[in-house]
């Protein structure tokens, strides 16, 4: 039995020889069919945060993921490809209070073997923590642009009267002040509106990372007329006609209205709506014009500001068609030796343009005319050339639209 047992302990080196030799093979057969290969993966990882304190704000980060190389099997490569989202990173803020750190985010593979991470990049993280700040400041509200005269604005009322900041202790103690800016530019009556609200440091530059609650208010400005002032429209006055065939396009009147004023209100109040402007005189005319006229006045009203208006007065030639019947063709450039015979030799005409100029319209202010310059022996359906003696004047039609033109030698 011993020596038995002597020749099995002689057998054991040659058994873990063989075992390793095995082994050997076998690995060099899977590194083969399936070998190793470093990648790097262009897909980042984002970076989850974990642990972070509720009274902490994160106001830097260098970078929000991370790029990983791996090391596996071709076969665990494949699989990570197609389930790359299993793959996290993470950094711990446990424990951390205010302050800047420089951070290791921490990769799991775990979802795939084997796997060697062989670089994360960057391999920290930087971040920096402030303690979350609030403060209450009153909201101050400036008025922009300026009410037309004789306006006054009255105290405003806001919806709400303070506003409370929220954010990095750092970027809470630069805000000063809360503004709500209200243009109460040429505003004639009381003023509504939703305002947005912006903090400011010292020297008037918004804030940037602060939320602020409310962040919009509303406003309402009383805007009154002073007494003894009173808006009132222009009302043009004319004489006279305009010259005939000639009609009346618009009358302009800058500025539409003025404001006016009278130490005795009641005279103010009980006035017109309008003020009559000097009459403006139309006899004969019969081009655009503009004109600066003084407006009527009665005894103790004045005028606040210019005490002429302009009134821009527009005119234009009524427009009107006719038909000029008969017309003869003038024919030019007929080649030498050629005998030419037209049909029609007279055409009618419809021209249109302003009734003036039509009235003493006559086919002597017409020019048809049938150029033949090149044309040799033959039948031919030829456009005329029409010339109207007026700029003004416009050819409508003509008929017929061509004429039959006979050439022979």
């Amino acid at each position: 039995m011993i020596n038995l047992f002597k020749k099995l302990i002689k057998l054991v080196p040659i058994f873990l020889t063989a075992l390793v030799l095995a082994i050997i093979v076998w690995v060099s057969s899977v590194s083969s069919s399936d070998p190793n290969q470093v990648i790097t993966y262009p897909s980042p990882v984002a970076i989850t945060i974990l642990g972070q304190n509720p009274d902490m704000l994160i106001t830097e980060q260098s970078t929000t993921n991370v790029e990983i190389t791996l090391r596996a099997p071709r076969s665990v490569h494949e699989q990570i490809s197609r389930n790359f989202n299993q793959i996290t990173a993470r950094i711990n803020l446990s424990g951390l209070s205010a302050g800047t750190y420089s951070l290791e985010p921490e990769v799991n593979v775990n979802s795939f073997r084997p796997v060697q991470i062989v670089q994360v990049s960057p391999a920290e993280i930087d971040i920096t923590l402030e303690q979350i700040a609030t403060k209450t400041l009153d909201i101050t509200m400036l008025q922009t642009g300026n009410l037309p005269i004789s306006y006054e604005a009255g105290e405003a009322v806001l919806s709400s009267e303070t506003v409370e900041l929220l954010g990095p202790q750092s970027v809470v103690d630069e805000v000063v002040d809360v503004i709500a800016n209200v243009d109460i530019s040429n505003a004639i009556s009381s003023i509504t509106r939703i305002v947005e609200l912006h903090p400011i440091d010292r020297r008037g530059n918004i804030v940037d990372g602060v939320s602020m609650n409310p962040t919009q208010i509303t406003v309402e400005l009383p805007v009154r007329q002073l007494v003894g002032y009173r808006n009132v429209f222009i009302k043009i006055v004319t004489t006279g006609t305009i010259a005939q065939g000639y009609h009346l396009t618009g009358l302009l009147v800058d500025p539409p209205n003025v404001t006016i004023y009278a130490s005795d209100p009641d005279l103010a109040d009980n006035m017109p709506a309008f003020l009559d402007t000097a009459p403006i005189n139309l006899s004969g005319a019969y081009e655009d014009f503009s004109v600066n006229v003084a407006l009527q006045l009665q005894d103790g009203i004045v005028v606040v500001g210019n005490q002429q208006v302009t009134v821009e007065v527009g005119i234009d030639a009524i427009q009107s068609s006719t038909q000029l019947v008969g017309v003869p063709v003038e024919i030019i450039n007929l080649g030498v030796g050629l005998t030419v015979n037209i049909s029609p030799e007279f055409v009618d005409l419809y021209i249109s343009g302003p009734m003036n100029l039509l009235e003493i319209l006559s086919s002597d202010d017409i020019s048809v005319v049938l150029d033949l310059e090149g044309r040799s022996p033959g039948t031919y359906q030829l456009s005329l050339e029409i010339t109207l003696n007026d700029p003004d004047l416009r050819l409508d039609s003509i008929l017929p639209g061509t004429i039959e033109v006979v050439l022979w030698r």
